[in-house]
């Protein structure tokens, strides 16, 4: 059961990074739902022109008023409501029509999927994610950007990478989101704890020492019910004892004879939580409620938390905490001499190649990455998202807007993709097959030896029906 006495509730911009991560949860089941359709779309005969490069006389990156009179339509997820007053401002400047349309975000994917299943163009401009980058990819649907965007644009942003497909940018990031721990520093002064851990020990002594001097009663939140948010903790603490979760040729990195890595991760979360220092509840708690008990006060470290959420925690009309010290840091490695790593969760606005009017769509999408855009974008409530553009953030950080900025800008090299050749199509089935091991183990029903195992084998089957497809 929940914590009672937890309140869920948002600022406006929290509320956004709140829905951001609830459609996270429920991305499993929607995009499984849609993966026959995806195999038959995959097979639709894509329109005939080349549109790999622009047409003579286009400059990426200069607006101009040649297009003017055009109309661009755009799909995309709430968080991508621009105000019509500034969408007012690209058409002045350019003469471009924007029809802008938002539809909750686990609706998006099988709407893609289905719009190009029928030969219909979802949009001209959509919004693709991170984890579907290894099912679009296969796909003809979208154009390569590599041509049609400056490259100090792609360059710009640190997760670019992870939609860069064989040589192939599918798209570009209009927000960016990353994983780290949030750490209650208050907490851990009244213990008379200086610093972050850096390592998992550190973390366990001082979360042992929360507890002991009852600070916390259950310091460490991290979420074990069967959904993506269990996962990505997982994740984190795999790359940060030094090892991957899968190989290029999407295999499973984790386990077997040449990596324990992530029996070593899922031993950990074992230890806390046997020793009670998660709390016990999370077994069915999501990543969002685990984030509720970090504003209730009632732990004192998160472990996957993107640096979106710091806005929401420290609103003292929502938050308990919203007074004290809280850091972003990256999480704690196996062991010392271990650099710690985290990864991006971003989405980008890609073009269709149905798309009629695709030079008024590239200077769309690098008019939304622009600074007046990305500061709407950030201080907007129906949006809240931070700038994909390092030049971006750093501005948020000069003017005193972005929460714990200096721990925030720090962490941005180290910003990689999870998958180094994109998330596999088969995705959302291996975070749900993840999670329901990890729960096993934290229970007690499974070792973690055992659980790694059985999610390898999974993962094997899964790469093989892919292929064999």
């Amino acid at each position: 059961m929940s914590n009672p006495d937890v309140r869920f509730r948002r600022t406006p911009r929290g509320e956004v990074g709140r829905a951001r991560r609830l459609a996270r949860a429920g991305c499993a089941v929607t995009c499984l739902a849609a993966t026959g359709l995806l195999a038959a779309a995959c097979g639709t005969t894509a329109p005939t022109a080349s549109a790999s490069s622009p047409p003579a006389g286009f400059k990426p990156g200069v607006l101009t008023r040649k297009y003017a009179g055009e109309t661009i339509t755009v799909l995309g997820p709430p968080w991508m409501a621009m105000p019509k007053s500034q969408l007012a401002k690209f058409t002045a400047a350019t003469g471009i029509k924007v029809d802008l349309t938002t539809i909750a975000w686990d609706s998006i994917h099988p709407k893609i999927v289905s719009s190009e299943a029928a030969g219909v163009a979802p949009a001209d401009i959509t919004n693709i994610d991170w984890s579907w980058v290894g099912q679009f990819a296969k796909t003809d649907w979208y154009i390569p950007l590599n041509n049609w965007e400056p490259k100090s644009l792609i360059a710009g942003s640190p997760v670019s990478s992870i939609f860069n497909v064989d040589g192939k940018q599918l798209g570009i990031p209009y927000y960016i989101d990353f994983r780290g721990m949030l750490v209650n520093m208050t907490d851990l002064h009244k213990a008379g704890i200086a610093n972050p851990p850096a390592t998992w020990a550190q973390l366990e002594s001082d979360a042992e020492l929360l507890k002991a001097k009852g600070i916390v009663s259950y310091p460490v939140g991290v979420p074990l019910s069967v959904t993506e948010g269990t996962s990505t903790p997982w994740y984190l603490l795999t790359l940060n004892s030094g090892g991957s979760v899968l190989t290029a040729s999407d295999q499973p990195a984790f386990s077997g004879s040449t990596s324990n890595a992530g029996e070593k991760a899922l031993a950990f979360e074992v230890s806390l939580y046997k020793k009670g220092l998660i709390p016990p509840g999370e077994v069915d708690l999501t990543d969002v409620q685990t984030t509720d008990l970090f504003e209730a006060g009632t732990v004192a470290f998160l472990l996957s938390e993107g640096p979106g959420g710091l806005a929401g925690i420290k609103n003292p009309s929502v938050s308990k905490v919203a007074k004290d010290q809280i850091r972003f840091v990256p999480d704690p490695t196996a062991e010392a001499g271990i650099t710690s790593k985290t990864f991006g969760l971003p989405g980008v606005l890609a073009i269709t190649k149905q798309a009629t009017d695709k030079p008024a769509c590239a200077l769309f999408i690098y008019w939304w990455d622009q600074l007046p855009q990305e500061i709407v974008q950030y201080e907007n409530p129906n949006m809240g998202s931070l700038p994909p553009e390092s030049a971006g953030l750093s501005y948020l950080a000069q003017k005193g807007m972005l929460v714990d900025s200096p721990d925030v800008l720090a962490m941005l090299p180290k910003v990689g993709s999870l998958f180094s050749t994109g998330a596999p199509e088969w995705y959302p089935q291996f975070s749900t097959d993840l999670a329901s091991e990890i729960q096993a183990a934290v229970e007690g029903t499974v070792s973690p030896e055992a659980a790694m195992s059985t999610l390898a084998a999974k993962t094997r089957a899964l790469a093989k029906a892919a292929n064999a497809a």
